[in-house]
């Protein structure tokens, strides 16, 4: 066995890796004794205690869907976003911008549904892009600073505001704080500079990857409309209304 040398899972940067084959390898957490052996297409997961094996079945189960979706012509966006009478209303920028806070902000609106907080899936369904989030804790910024307070999506909403299913998206929104983005910035390039297919960071490496690494772009961009929203930290109560005139103006 060999080390396997992925920083993308904390817990697996340790871990160690024994390849048989192309098709065939066996993957070894030596924090918490969890072994994937992978044959082709089957994942087998030996695991010690139940917590790892929610853990990582849930990883493996995500880096399935997204490489099904990779596959089918899809991809994945940095991106948080919220539903408006069944339409996503998707926050896209770097970090920092204020997609977290546009979020949490977003979901106060009467109707709103929480989709994703990080990782906007973009699934391709009867010739349109529709999106699909991910159940993940949100690291929220605390006002004295320090560490990010972990919280789960099922303390900031109920079940039922929740989006569970595939939607359409209606708008991106480019959250500019403290008007980083200037006037000559193409709001083109910065929504691409966000796509994680094909290379996502915190993607675990020996998952694989999706057959075909191209995504168009422009193929989700041409029918939807971008707009920016300026904010400031100072005046945070009133990032909700300069929302809600955003999404009325579209």
């Amino acid at each position: 066995m060999t080390f396997l040398l992925d920083d993308a899972v904390a817990d697996f940067r340790f871990g160690k890796i024994k390849q048989y084959s192309p098709s065939r390898r066996d993957i070894f957490n030596p924090l918490n004794g969890t072994l994937f052996s992978i044959s082709d297409t089957r994942i087998e997961i030996v695991y010690v205690t139940a917590e790892a094996l929610i853990k990582d079945v849930q990883r493996v189960i995500k880096q399935l869907l997204i490489t099904e979706i990779e596959n089918a012509g899809g991809a994945v966006l940095h991106a948080s976003a919220f539903s408006l009478a069944g339409k996503a209303i998707c926050y896209v920028g770097e970090k920092g911008q204020g997609k977290t806070t546009c979020l949490l902000e977003s979901l106060k609106a009467e109707g709103a549904r929480y989709i994703t907080n990080d990782r906007l899936l973009l699934v391709p369904i009867a010739g349109a892009f529709h999106v699909l989030g991910w159940f993940e804790e949100l690291r929220l910024v605390q006002p004295s600073g320090g560490t990010k307070k972990k919280v789960r999506v099922s303390q900031l909403c109920e079940a039922s505001q929740i989006e569970t299913w595939p939607v359409l998206p209606k708008l991106i929104v480019l959250p500019d704080c403290q008007s980083r983005l200037t006037g000559e910035s193409d709001d083109r390039k910065v929504i691409a500079g966000q796509l994680l297919t094909p290379v996502d960071p915190q993607r675990p490496k020996w998952l694989g990857y999706s057959k075909s690494l191209d995504f168009d772009s422009d193929a989700l961009l041409d029918p939807l409309p971008v707009k920016r929203l300026e904010w400031q930290f100072e005046a945070r109560e009133r990032l909700l209304g300069k929302i809600q005139e955003v999404v009325a103006s579209v």
